[in-house]
């Protein structure tokens, strides 16, 4: 049986999955005008397709998953961790407008590189030293990408 708090992942999961499969459907649609069988503009839409169907079903799996939960106060139980979401939220919310500043007075790779710590650390929860090296290889990543590859210049 479903519960209630189940009911957004429960919808999820099938919108997710019906979407996957028109986008499949239309990728199969397309696979007639490739002139190979993995090569062509039914690739990405079978590929994503694909993976929307399955993540809609692993989704959909655990929406009907009964999980155990100890005894909480009323309003911790109306809103399991909501204090402590919340003001990471808004912690990330203030790290991303101080990135809007730091790109003007920085620079698009240093503002990039502060950022991308802070917002590792607050959403990943990872410790000060992976989050900089994450953080690192992410904008080493958009860089290479970006300059290197598609010789796109940064803002100065």
């Amino acid at each position: 049986m479903i519960r209630l708090r189940n009911l957004p992942d429960l919808i999820g999961a099938l919108l997710f999955m019906a979407l996957g499969i028109i986008v499949t459907l239309e990728a199969f649609r397309l696979k007639k005008y490739a002139s190979m069988a993995f090569v062509g503009d039914h690739t990405l839409p079978l590929v994503l397709g694909s993976v929307f169907v399955v993540l809609g079903a692993v989704l959909l799996g655990q929406s009907f998953h009964v999980r155990q939960q100890r005894k909480k106060g009323a309003a911790e139980e109306a809103f399991p961790g909501a204090s402590g979401e919340r003001t990471r939220l808004l912690l990330c919310l203030a790290a991303l407008f101080l990135y809007v500043w730091m790109l003007g007075a920085l620079g698009y790779a240093p503002a990039t590189w502060l950022a991308s710590v802070v917002l590792f650390r607050l959403i990943g929860s990872y410790q000060w030293l992976t989050s900089l090296f994450f953080s690192a290889l992410l904008t080493g990543c958009l860089y290479v990408l970006f300059i290197c590859w598609l010789q796109i210049t940064f803002p100065g």
